[in-house]
Order: C-alpha cells, then sequence, then structure tokens
C-alpha cells in the first residue's frame, strides 16, 4: 500500500506545534515569574539565591549568548539586548527555536489547507509560502518582543514619579543616594523594582553611580528618567538639594501622564480607525489568496504583476505611516 505523503505533513505539523506550545508555555511562564513577591528580584532573593547569582541572572551577557552565531553576531547582540528590555529571562536559543518551529507550522498549515491548489501545482505559490512563512516565524516573535517592550517601558515611565517620591522621603531623612535606590528596589514592584536592583548590584560590585545610572538608561529608554540621571549627577558633583529637584520632577512627570492619557482618549476613534484601514488590504488579499489561490498565481506571469504588487506595498506602507503620524502625539 502506498505511503500517502498527507500523514507526514501532519506528523510534521504535530511536531512544530508541541514545539511551539513548549516554547510559549516557557515564555509565558518566565513573564510571570517574581509575581508572589514584590517584584522578580526580590522573589529570586527569597527563593535562596545569593545576590550575586540573582544580579548575573538578571544582568544578560549578551557577547556569551551569541558568540556561536558568527557572522550574525551583531544581529543576535540586538535580538538580545530587545530580550533584556522585556525583562523575560529567554535565551536566544530558545528564541532561535520558537522562530524555527513557528516558521515550520506556518508553512505547513498553509500547505495543507491550500493542497486542493497549490500543493499540488505551482513553484511560485510555494516560494509565496515559504517567503510569507519565513517573515511570520521571524516577524512574530520579533514583534511580540517589541511589544512586550514597549509594555514594559510604558510601566516604568508610569513608575517613575512614585519611585522619586520614594526616593525623597529617604533623602529627607539624611539617606545618601545609594540607600534611596535600595530603597525602591525593596518597595517598587517590576519593571522599575528590578532595574533599580541591578543598579544597586553594580554599584555593590564596583561600579560608580555615574556608571551604574548610565547603564540603567541603556536598558530602559525612558525619556523621563534622564532627567533623574542629569539631576543626581549636577548634585553628586556641586551638592544641592537633591530631594528637592526629584520632587519637581516627579509633579512633572506626572502632570504629563495626565495630558497624555486625556490625549489618548481624544484620539481613541481615530486609532481605531486608522488599524482597521490598515489591517483590512492585507487581510483581504490573505483571504482571496487563500480562496482562490490560481486569482493571483495565473496572473504572477503577466510582467506588469510583480512591479504593481510592489507598487501596491509601498502605497500601505506609506498609508500606515501616515495613519500613525496623524493619530500619534507626542506631549
Amino acid at each position: 500500500m502506498a505511503f500517502d505523503t498527507i500523514y507526514l505533513i501532519y506528523g510534521a505539523i504535530f511536531l512544530a506545534a508541541l514545539l511551539l506550545v513548549e516554547g510559549l508555555y516557557h515564555l509565558f511562564y518566565d513573564g510571570k515569574a517574581g509575581r508572589d513577591a514584590v517584584n522578580r528580584r526580590m522573589k529570586m532573593l527569597e527563593s535562596g539565591a545569593t545576590t550575586r547569582e540573582v544580579f548575573q541572572t538578571l544582568r544578560r551577557d549578551s557577547q556569551a549568548e551569541v558568540s556561536y552565531l558568527g557572522p550574525l553576531k551583531n544581529w543576535g547582540s540586538d535580538l538580545d539586548n530587545l530580550i533584556q528590555q522585556t525583562g523575560m529571562l529567554l535565551t536566544i536559543q530558545r528564541l532561535l527555536l520558537m522562530m524555527v518551529a513557528l516558521a515550520i507550522g506556518c508553512f505547513l498549515t498553509i500547505m495543507v489547507l491550500a493542497r486542493g491548489g497549490v500543493f499540488a501545482g505551482s513553484v511560485t505559490a510555494i516560494s509565496i509560502i515559504a517567503v510569507t512563512s519565513i517573515a511570520v516565524g521571524i516577524g512574530g516573535p520579533i514583534a511580540f518582543l517589541k511589544y512586550k517592550k514597549a509594555e514594559r517601558l510604558k510601566a516604568f515611565a508610569e513608575q517613575l514619579p512614585d519611585a522619586l517620591d520614594v526616593m525623597v522621603r529617604s533623602l529627607q531623612a539624611g539617606h545618601p543616594v545609594s540607600a534611596a535606590m535600595t530603597l525602591v528596589t525593596k518597595e517598587m514592584p517590576d519593571p522599575i523594582g528590578t532595574e533599580f536592583g541591578i543598579a544597586v548590584d553594580e554599584m555593590t560590585y564596583g561600579l560608580e553611580l555615574r556608571e551604574a545610572l548610565a547603564n540603567l538608561g541603556e536598558r530602559v529608554d525612558v525619556e523621563d528618567y534622564q532627567y533623574v540621571v542629569v539631576s543626581i549627577n549636577i548634585q553628586h558633583e556641586t551638592g544641592g538639594n537633591l530631594a528637592e529637584v526629584l520632587h519637581g520632577l516627579s509633579t512633572v512627570i506626572r502632570a504629563r501622564f495626565r495630558m497624555f492619557k486625556k490625549i489618548r482618549a481624544l484620539s481613541a476613534e481615530g486609532r481605531l480607525s486608522a488599524k482597521i484601514l490598515a489591517i483590512l488590504p492585507i487581510a483581504f488579499a490573505a483571504l482571496t489568496f487563500s480562496n482562490k489561490p490560481q486569482y493571483y498565481i495565473n496572473a504572477s506571469s503577466d510582467p506588469l504583476f510583480w512591479p504593481l504588487v510592489g507598487v501596491t506595498i509601498c502605497l500601505e506602507l506609506i498609508g500606515i505611516y501616515v495613519m500613525y503620524r496623524l493619530v500619534n502625539f507626542r506631549v
């Protein structure tokens, strides 16, 4: 009896889905770590780990992570920095495995769904599916990491005024800046509690205050935090009432957030309309290709087909950029 290749495809889809689910489970588990305590760093310390072990875990060594990638080392380093900025304890190896599993699963799923028309025929269609699957496999996890990074930076910025108030109370009680930062690590939740904890650990193991604050700024690219760094550096060199300066910064940052949230509420309808208009052409093309792939395949031999596809993609990207600029405001 001849062996039907469809069973082999089903088996490959099952394996790819299994690897993807396992990767997502570990990703989800890592993202939830530390919620029982004030922040992740305190949770790791309470579990019995030493301060140095916690510091080495949270302060990733990107060079060691990506040294095996060879020519792609710079890309791997940027990817590792992105993972660090999300606050996840995810390794490069695990992320690459998830990308491969997602790409294979996407390719095989589309091939099975479209096997009535595409699977048995055109090499062009298979090439398009392969390129699309690779793009989804690589772009999907990266887009998710960038989303997590943006959410984490937003949370850090919103927590910053409260952290400054904690530091102000500590400074008014006569404590030095390092002790005020230590209080933030014990009182504030993630992400700001863990990030300040890494900075405190860096000072404990030899870095100066200025260097530790600069490193924190590299990990957390928040504009308001840079004002805090400048204020602390000036006070460290020339003296002055740092508590009063930080209190003023806290008040200004809170006022900016109130204004920003008001603008977001007023522009909510425009942002929703922009998202729908951006998704509609892509969804329509994908739906047409999945239901009637020959609609595009038969026209692909026309010399004007690919130039028109390129023009369409460029116009779509320009439209998305224009709508983004119209509904996003800098405060």
